[in-house]
């Protein structure tokens, strides 16, 4: 039993600049469909280098086959109140208190744990289908949105379940080369409410019950090389309005391959990933068919797709000096009231078609400082590429973002 609780601190600086802040903006004060928008409104820190996230991260060893890690975020420009200050606003981030134990002989390793955790994923061993494998993502998304910068304004559940579920997962590690998992997640309230603390539930998904995650994966470790394949899944029922536990659910239903290859041998490092992930969508009568008495008029369709697929690679000289190329496409089927025309975040041909080329170079000169630079170039946003929201001739390029960023902890 430990004494004392390791603490660190992280702390994320720096300024993202949109291509076009102007052509399509959300408000037009002269009613032209966008054009000659105020972009300060629209785009609040475009352009301004602001502390973006601060995080305090505490856990470690509790007994010898338990341990926690625990961070606590705070974001300092959460939202804007009705005088357009900016409000801060600090809650739970990641939260995993896990039980593992290892048994070895002269001929087999096999690892079994447990987790309490609050987020679909953290307890992976590779971290590749459930991150966007940038180290330091960043935090205003495609056109200015606070929101995920790599597949638009559309969203695999599974990948931003967000931080207020409760999951208990059950996992084996086999020889060090196979490992399987699995878990049920559900709302982390009542009992399980300090792994939301400072979650805004009413804007965030609601689970309906418990709801089965699980994991596959078959490692190879040879030299200075390391290589994995895996599958993913998850099934989750999720209430259309965050706030109603009556309302009518959405049923997502979710299965995905994913890989990487990493070699380490000094002073290089290399690294290579993948993830596709098909989400198949279905909804409740109540939110699609216009005959239904309590129709909502959510969803044109009974069901929908979402294939997320994300590539990326990266190269390390002397653990100091980097760079790094990612791709994402997010595609999915027609539905003409979820992807329907709107500024900036809508679709001419309702779909929500989203690719994104990311390179990145970043310099470490300390162990604990990183300063990088990232691209995010869209060849396509919302299903098209000129005139693609369908009420300007806003382009997909328009989106593009430059990101400039300091990362420390200590």
């Amino acid at each position: 039993m430990r004494n004392n609780i390791p603490i660190s601190v992280m702390i994320q600086a720096g300024m993202t600049k949109v291509a076009n802040t102007t052509n399509g903006s959300l408000l037009d004060p002269n009613g032209s469909g966008g054009n000659g928008a105020m972009p300060a409104d629209n785009y609040p820190r475009d352009g301004l280098v602001s502390v973006s996230q601060v995080s305090l991260f505490a856990g470690g060893k509790i007994t010898d086959n338990l341990g926690l890690f625990g961070q606590w975020t705070l974001n300092p420009y959460d939202h804007q109140n009705d005088h357009s200050k900016w409000i801060s606003h600090s809650a739970t981030d990641q939260f995993d208190l896990r039980y593992a134990d290892r048994f070895i002989n002269a001929d087999h390793d096999l690892i079994l744990g447990a987790s309490l955790n609050n987020n679909i994923g953290t307890t992976d061993v590779w971290n590749t289908f459930n991150n966007p494998f940038q180290m330091v993502p960043t935090p205003i998304g495609p056109a200015g949105l606070q929101a995920n910068a790599f597949t638009g304004p559309q969203f695999s559940p599974m990948l931003t379940q967000g931080n207020q579920n409760a999951g208990l997962n059950i996992y084996a590690f086999w020889n060090n080369t196979l490992y399987a998992e699995a878990g049920l997640y559900r709302n982390a309230n009542g009992i399980f409410s300090i792994m939301s603390q400072g979650v805004n539930s009413d804007s965030t998904t609601t689970l309906k019950g418990y709801n089965p995650y699980w994991r596959l994966a078959l490692n190879h470790d040879w030299g200075p090389n390391s290589a994995m394949i895996g599958l993913h899944g998850l099934n989750a029922r999720v209430y259309s309005d965050p706030a109603d536990s009556h309302s009518p659910l959405v049923r997502n239903n979710d299965v995905g391959i994913d890989g990487q290859f990493q070699r380490i041998l000094d002073p290089h490092t290399f690294s290579a990933q993948f993830s596709y992930t098909r989400e198949q969508q279905s909804y409740d009568d109540a939110l699609w068919n216009s005959n239904n008495p309590s129709y909502t008029g959510t969803y044109a369709n009974s069901s929908n797709t979402i294939d997320l697929l994300k590539l990326n690679t990266t190269y390390i000289y002397q653990a100091k000096y980097g760079a790094s190329l990612s791709y994402v496409s997010s595609q999915g089927s027609k539905d003409a009231i979820l992807y329907a025309a709107n500024p900036i975040t809508g679709s001419a041909n309702n779909r929500p078609g989203t690719r994104v080329w990311v390179p990145e170079v970043f310099w470490t000169p300390l162990q604990y400082v990183r300063i990088g630079f990232q691209y995010y170039k869209y060849t396509q946003f919302m299903g098209g590429t000129t005139g693609y929201d369908g009420v300007s001739s806003r382009s997909a390029k328009d989106n593009n973002l430059s990101f400039l960023y300091l990362w420390a902890a200590y």
